[in-house]
């Protein structure tokens, strides 16, 4: 698909919406024939599909995920936010490259691209937390505050 959205209607489909008629139909009725796969038509004139795939199963996803990440930090005593950085890291470059196989291609690389920015973002100031930190205690020692 092209990185320019068409001006058509936005349709979500899923899989479910589109059937194909059995052989012994003659006519399909105006809704079937809606929901038949059709050649796809002139390129000016083709709807837009924004998302994929079924948002019950995206908000299915995003529970699974946000509970092992509390579950992670109820084994790890909260030590596992120190690594959370690493997953915009990761999942953005994932989509970076599969982002020819998305329906927008456009709009996977530039939400891969934020989100990589937000991970290092953060990533380094996690860094420089530390190393602040280390630095405070190693000048506490050279001057003798230390007590």
């Amino acid at each position: 698909m092209s990185d320019i959205p068409s001006e058509g209607p936005i349709i979500d489909l899923s899989p479910d919406d589109i059937k194909s008629l059995p052989p012994s139909q003659g006519t399909p009725a105006p809704e079937a024939a809606e929901l038949t796969p059709q050649p796809p038509p002139l390129p000016g004139a083709a709807p837009r599909i924004t998302f994929r795939g079924n948002s019950y199963d995206l908000a299915a996803f995003g529970s699974l995920i946000s509970g092992v990440i509390v579950l992670g930090s109820c084994l790890t005593c909260n030590t596992i936010y120190y690594c959370l950085p690493i997953v915009p890291i990761i999942l953005g470059l994932i989509g970076i490259v599969s982002s020819n196989q998305a329906v927008d291609a456009r709009r996977t690389r530039t939400w891969s691209w934020i989100g990589i920015a937000a991970g290092v973002f953060f990533l380094a100031l996690v860094l420089a937390a530390i190393a602040l930190y280390i630095v405070f205690v190693v000048l506490m020692i050279y001057l003798g505050n230390l007590d």
